[in-house]
């Protein structure tokens, strides 16, 4: 698939719920400027990764219900959905290098094999410190929505 196609209310539960391959939906308007920036990043992701994943786009003004469904407060917000729900969420304009970051997940089901043994090769801190004499810096937990983390909170889902 070359281009994104278009979803509106009537075609959405078809088009994305029900499909068997993860669907990005681009929740944008006409009069948006950052969502005019997305448009070029997502016919590029559409022609390159349409084997493996599809690119639609929904007008949030001419198709208020989904738009409302999903708690599109924001456009652009781009929702990756996989098996007929929300598995990602991206809000903003993202470059191509950073948007394809957050979608490489969900563009192959087979789980990453590689990145077990690095985390399990992790050094012991103690014997770091010891070593160098110096204590290395704890890397933060995870963000909040108001820490200074970019995109903290993007991608939690909402218990309603």
């Amino acid at each position: 698939m070359g281009k994104p196609q278009v979803v509106t209310d009537q075609t959405f539960e078809q088009e994305v719920l029900k499909s068997d391959a993860p669907v990005l939906v681009d929740f944008w308007a006409t009069w948006c400027g950052p969502c005019r920036m997305v448009g070029p990043v997502l016919e590029e992701v559409a022609s390159e990764q349409g084997d493996k994943i599809r690119v639609v786009k929904l007008d949030v003004d001419a198709n208020p219900i989904t738009a409302g469904r999903f708690g599109v407060r924001a456009i652009p917000t781009m929702i990756v959905f996989k098996n007929g729900r929300e598995a990602d969420r991206i809000v903003g304009y993202h470059p191509k290098p950073q948007l394809m970051t957050k979608l490489t997940p969900h563009l192959t089901m087979a789980a990453p094999s590689a990145a077990a043994p690095s985390a399990s090769a992790a050094p012991n801190t103690t014997t770091t410190a010891g070593a160098n004499g110096q204590t290395p810096a704890t890397p933060p937990l995870g963000g909040s929505p108001t820490s200074s983390t970019p995109n903290a909170g993007v991608g939690v889902t909402k218990i309603h």
